[in-house]
């Protein structure tokens, strides 16, 4: 799976958005569940936090708007290109 990046590119366009009901999964969460490779394009456009953050998620996050806890597959990796 590939995204491509660009400097507005913020957490919420990769994790996913929306409500309770709704939430929308973005390209990383749906690329941890599945275990696919993401390769986020143009990364070096995003900003040193937002990387760092990406780095820590990429072990496990929880939705906080549905409480889902999100374990990657064992076959996903994260690529910065």
């Amino acid at each position: 799976m590939r995204y491509h990046c660009t400097p507005r590119t913020d957490l919420d366009d990769l994790i996913g958005q929306g409500d309770t009901a709704n939430f929308e999964y973005g390209p990383l969460c749906q690329a941890m569940k599945s275990g696919e490779e993401l390769v986020l394009e143009d990364a070096a456009s995003l900003p040193i936090m937002l990387l760092t953050k990406l780095d820590c998620l990429c072990h496990g996050l929880v939705i906080a708007e549905t409480g889902e806890r999100i374990v990657p597959d064992s076959h996903f990796h994260l690529r910065f290109d």
